[in-house]
């Protein structure tokens, strides 16, 4: 059986068909690409530090942080209560229905005509009643704490370092904050200098596809150089909406981050020009060790661990209190009745609770778990200077980028124009020309990957040393 061969129609009737498929989303993509730029026009430009005081001001971020300090600010309030005396207020009501009538005369009222009652001891110990079946008691009592074996203070003292570990908390979430209004602003930035690459591209290609049309028709190259121009300018078009694409969504992740409703209209300013910093090893290192927060939220952690081990150690001896515990009595529910007598007394409580073997062991729980602090610590400090390392060579991995990109764009730009005048002149091929036109949009998206890079890395850097300030 003989080969199937296709015909040259067939092959030109593809070709238009494949073409007429490429151009239907272009009008799309051109139109998104009008209106991505109308609605820009009308927006002031947002720099970053102004990003940056939008997200601490409105991020819900920075209110939860205030929210965890007013509550550990209270939580040390009712840890220093427990320094002040204490006020219990009872009052008990009684009804002695089968109390013997014996022991009622005993107690019986000896009340004169003109009202006064007498004082007569009773039989129960208190003062005659009126009514000896009912009975109705206030009792105050105020207690107030001596000593404690050390146990209110270091509980206080827990509660204090709490407040301080939500301050820094609150730090350590600023920072957060900020890297994460960086990272978003910058990729901002690169999708919308990618958008200028691939439409720079897109330029080149249209006019290089209307060259080679201009060719086709004067018999010079062949069709397929008209489809090949064509490919290529698909493929740009589709860079172009991925750039689109990007750009709405790191839009939406400022909006998200400065708390705006997500279809509100945002331009940043494209500073992304390369400035060297001061940042070397091993400075970077001491940097970060003294103003890393948490470092210091690990020292908080090691030093409640050690309030609480004091705190449970206290429970091992014993406590001493003092009352004072004043009583109204009388037969009538309201015990300030005039008839109604008082009592009082003031007692010393010595308390001991015998618990050795349970207690002994939480004490060694609380020891393991200071020992757990500390190595949490150590462990901590070792992975912020694994961080700054890192940060620190992906630095200056995308500063030594910055460099070779923009002496690879030199060399790609002055490559692509001479391929230009060279196909122009019909020296080079078609092939050359889509090969130097490729070639110039990737290094020069490179070079602006390179600019953000430098510029993200620098914020990470700075991040892991404590220093990412507004």
């Amino acid at each position: 059986m003989g080969r199937w061969k296709p015909s040259w129609g067939i092959l030109i009737g593809s070709a238009v068909l494949m073409m007429l498929c490429i151009e239907a989303p272009v009008v799309y993509g051109a139109d998104r690409v009008s209106q991505h730029k109308n609605a820009r026009a009308k927006v002031p430009r947002l720099t970053l530090p102004e990003a940056v005081s939008i997200a601490i001001a409105r991020n819900l971020r920075m209110a939860d942080s205030r929210l965890a300090i007013e509550e550990k600010e209270h939580q040390r309030r009712e840890a220093f209560s427990d320094f002040f005396p204490s006020i219990d207020l009872s009052y008990n009501a009684t009804w002695y229905r089968y109390q013997q009538p014996t022991n009622a005369q005993m107690i019986g009222a000896a009340q004169d005509s003109r009202g006064m009652r007498a004082t007569i001891l009773g039989y129960f110990g208190y003062y005659n009643r009126i009514d000896p079946y009912r009975s109705f008691r206030l009792t105050a009592t105020v207690t107030q704490p001596l000593y404690t074996g050390g146990k209110l203070l270091n509980e206080y003292k827990y509660a204090r370092l709490g407040v301080d570990y939500s301050a820094i908390q609150m730090e350590v979430n600023r920072q957060d904050l900020i890297l994460d209004v960086y990272e978003a602003y910058y990729q901002l930035v690169q999708s919308e200098k990618l958008l200028q690459v691939a439409e720079e591209s897109v330029r080149a290609l249209e006019a290089l596809r209307n060259q080679t049309m201009e060719f086709y028709k004067a018999g010079v190259v062949p069709k397929v150089d008209v489809l090949s121009t064509e490919g290529q300018l698909a493929q740009a078009r589709i860079q172009r909406t991925q750039s689109l694409t990007d750009i709405e969504k790191f839009k939406a992740t400022l909006c998200y981050l400065l708390r705006y409703p997500q279809e509100t209209p945002i331009r940043v300013s494209q500073d992304i020009a390369y400035r060297p910093n001061s940042y070397t090893l091993p400075n970077i290192y001491a940097i970060a060790a003294a103003n890393r927060p948490e470092i210091r939220q690990a020292n908080i952690s090691v030093e409640q661990a050690m309030a609480l081990v004091k705190s449970s150690k206290a429970d091992l001896l014993p406590s001493v209190s003092v009352q004072a515990i004043g009583t109204r009595m009388n037969d009538d529910w309201n015990p300030f009745d005039r008839e109604g007598v008082n009592d009082w007394r003031l007692q010393g409580l010595l308390t001991w609770t015998f618990d050795m073997f349970r207690r002994r062991e939480t004490v060694q729980e609380r020891r393991a778990s200071q020992a757990r602090t500390f190595v949490a610590r150590e462990l901590l400090i070792e992975q912020i200077m694994q961080e700054v390392k890192s940060a620190y060579e992906d630095m200056k991995r995308a500063e030594s980028n910055i460099r070779d990109n923009r002496a690879a764009v030199e060399f790609r730009q002055e490559s692509f124009r001479i391929n230009q005048e060279r196909y122009k002149e019909q020296v080079a091929t078609y092939t050359e020309v889509l090969d130097a036109q490729r070639q110039l949009a990737l290094a020069q998206g490179d070079y602006y990957i390179s600019l953000i890079g430098y510029r993200i890395n620098q914020a990470i850097l700075e991040r892991a040393m404590g220093i990412l300030r507004q």
